[in-house]
Order: structure tokens, then sequence, then C-alpha cells
């Protein structure tokens, strides 16, 4: 399966459009896979990611110096989704004799230690949401496989 770029009023090739599409993108993301070929491990450690998938050699911020921000915004969406979902959970659960002041501190606990926890998962997601919005090209691939790891892509779509 090849994706070559598409112009604005070209339609998309129906694979990219597909439900089979999204879930294994995610589902290779969640697993901390990399999105694009699914071999190569992205995380190093649980804080760091690793610049490149050994497998396909993708580099996980796509060559884009300000790619980090996506994968925080999704890494912190996560963090406090756990957050209001526990506390919704527990007031539903508990209703009539809510310790609330329990409660306040477990929100705040887990509003701090969420982040920590979900890091390599935001990076990963965000990747996978970047390659199902703009499907990796041969010429990216061409870049990422030829250009030294500390470059960034001169070519902007935004």
């Amino acid at each position: 399966m090849t994706m070559e770029s598409k112009g604005p009023t070209t339609p998309r090739h129906p694979e990219e459009l597909s439900g089979g599409r999204f879930l294994r993108l995610y589902g290779r993301a969640l697993r901390l896979r990399c999105p694009h070929c699914g071999e190569g491990r992205i995380k190093g450690s649980w804080m760091k990611m690793k610049r490149v998938c050994p497998a396909c050699g993708l580099r996980t911020e796509r060559g884009e110096e300000d790619f980090f921000l996506g994968a925080m915004m999704f890494n912190m969406v996560l963090a406090e989704f756990l957050v209001v979902l526990t506390a919704v959970a527990l007031v539903i659960i508990l209703w009539g004799s809510v310790p609330w002041d329990v409660l306040l501190w477990l929100s705040l606990g887990l509003a701090v230690v969420a982040p920590f926890l979900f890091y390599p998962f935001g990076h990963s997601i965000w990747l996978a949401s970047d390659i199902l919005i703009r499907p990796v090209t041969e010429e990216e691939m061409e870049w990422h496989r030829t250009h030294p790891h500390d470059t960034y892509r001169k070519h902007r779509d935004r």
C-alpha cells in the first residue's frame, strides 16, 4: 500500500479513511510500537521516546520542531480525563456519603501523577493521530532516512 501526496481536491484512497486503519494505528500506539510500521518499539525509557523507529526509520517527531506540542496536549487530555473519570465514578458509587476531602486529595494526587503515567502514550497517540491525518509519504520516508536526526524539515504543511 503506497500513500502518495494528495492535493486538496484529490479524493483520499478508501484505505486511508477506513476504520481498520484507525484501529491499527491506535492499537500500535497503545502498545508503544511505531504507528507507521508496527514493528519498532518507540519508547526508550518511560520519560523518553526514541528519536527514530528502529524498524522503518520514521522519526517520532516527524522532523518538525514543534511536534511535541501535540504530544503534550494528548498527554494532558489523557491525564485529566483519568482524574475526572475517577472523581465522577467515586461520587456515583459513594453517593450519599461521599468523603469530599478524600475525593479532593485523591483528585489532586492523580492530577500530579497521571501526566507522568500517560507520557509515552500521549506521544505515541499523537504520532498515530498525525499519521492518520497526514499519511506518511514515500518522499517523507526518504527524507527521514537520508537526513541527520538532529535536523528539521524545511517544508511546512501548515
